[in-house]
């Protein structure tokens, strides 16, 4: 019978055994095991026929012609792809950017809890999941699932190349702004900010009309600390392109950071609701609802966000905090314990990446996760990394309003009181 490629998911992923980090793993019990059932687990919209998603991997499929030819048909026609980039093996690597170069939707990247990745792709969202002990498997099998299911209804575009070909697919003088863009994406690489800032800077006077690379632009005014001109930038996005999500969410954070609570939360909101798979958004709105002293609201936004990523760092812990600030007590079980752990192993992979990716906050995060394990020299010791790692007043200040809602609660682990002053020291110390 020949495949419909109307109700298929295509599976990206390593085949057989390979090594993740220090791990050997078995990446055939992972599809059996969790992709296989959550994927046939998937109702497809009542317009596209109804039925389930049929999971389809190369290897187990009988190819009547060239293999090659056949997995690009995969790759071009099926109504889903879900990719796995644990290990960032280089065959799934390339079929993802197939899959995003042909197809503007349905395409879902994931990655075991504790993998990095690297810097070129690191913009592109990957649900971190876990499938070891057995009730983290059928915890991802949910996530897969939930994913999945929220992505056909919603059908959001979802491909980071066809949101550059979208947006620059009118760009005035094309052949002149070209060049200066590959030029930003190659002082990025070299981490120098000012040339990419500068070059993106040409690129709009040159061009003109690129949401893309206002946003672009607007990020990187955010890392060196000018919000305001930064907020310009991500309103001129929106501007030109009101269903940018991405825009939407990163305009309302810069807001927040610029005291705009009210502008920052009609931001989110309106990003939440163009994509409300954006666990950024939801915990960001959280942190607004926070600031706001609406607190069982944050609360709520928090689980969300938490729900949707499988169990980021950052939602994770401001939802514990404002938890024992409301029960005047940390209240730890067993699964919130094993939550704990893997966002620990992942925070601890990426603050020891060289560079680190996302700090100070892979630090800070970490430096929790100890504090609420126990360790207090390790909260103490990633504190002062992140701290080092800071370049913006808000930075430390974020963290000491959050840590501020422990002590609110009457809630002390030990080692908070030493951490709170060298905190309050990297305040005072930058501009």
């Amino acid at each position: 019978m020949p495949r419909d490629y109307t109700k298929t998911c295509f599976v990206i992923m390593p085949f057989g055994t390979k090594t993740v980090g220090n791990q050997q793993v078995n990446f055939d019990w992972i599809y059996d095991r969790i992709f296989e059932p959550a994927i046939r687990a998937v109702p497809l919209p009542g317009k596209e026929g109804g039925g389930t998603l049929q999971p389809a991997r190369t290897d187990r499929d009988f190819f009547a012609g060239d293999i090659g030819q056949e997995m690009f048909q995969y790759l071009n026609e099926s109504r889903f792809a879900l990719a796995d980039i644990s290990g960032l093996n280089a065959n799934v690597l390339y079929e993802i950017g197939v899959r995003h170069a042909v197809r503007q939707s349905g395409t879902a990247i994931f990655r075991q809890g504790d993998a990095t990745i690297p810097f070129d792709i690191n913009h592109i969202k990957a649900f971190p999941y876990s499938y070891q002990p057995e009730d983290n498997a059928g915890e991802a099998r949910r996530l897969v699932e939930r994913v999945l299911r929220e992505s056909l209804e919603q059908n959001a575009l979802d491909s980071p190349v066809q949101i550059a070909l979208k947006a620059q697919k009118e760009e005035p003088n094309r052949d002149e702004v070209q060049p200066l863009l590959l030029d930003a994406e190659n002082a990025l690489r070299r981490f120098d900010r000012p040339a990419a800032i500068a070059k993106l800077r040409r690129a709009l006077s040159v061009g003109e009309g690129n949401a893309l690379v206002h946003v672009r632009l607007g990020i990187l005014l955010k890392d060196i600390g000018d919000l305001k001109a930064a907020i310009d930038e991500l309103t001129a996005a929106t501007e030109l392109q009101p269903n940018y999500a991405d825009a939407w969410r990163e305009k309302g954070i810069q807001e927040a950071r610029d005291k705009q609570l009210a502008k920052g939360e009609a931001s989110l909101r309106k990003a939440v609701a163009l994509n409300p798979q954006d666990f950024d958004a939801l915990a960001s709105l959280g942190g607004i609802l926070r600031k706001s002293s609406r607190l069982e609201e944050a609360a709520l936004m928090y689980q969300r966000a938490t729900e949707v990523s499988g169990g980021h760092p950052y939602p994770l812990l401001m939802g514990l905090k404002l938890g024992a600030r409301t029960a005047r007590a940390l209240n730890i079980d067993d699964r919130l314990r094993r939550q704990l752990f893997l966002a620990g192993k992942m925070r601890q992979a990426q603050a020891e990446a060289i560079p680190p990716f996302d700090p100070p906050w892979c630090m800070f995060d970490l430096a929790e996760i100890r504090l609420y394990a126990g360790d207090r020299a390790g909260f103490l010791e990633w504190t002062r990394k992140g701290l080092d790692k800071c370049e913006n007043r808000w930075e430390p200040e974020t963290l000491q309003s959050a840590l501020y809602l422990l002590i609110d609660g009457g809630v002390e682990p030990d080692g908070l009181r030493e951490g709170l002053p060298l905190i309050e020291a990297k305040i005072k110390e930058l501009p």
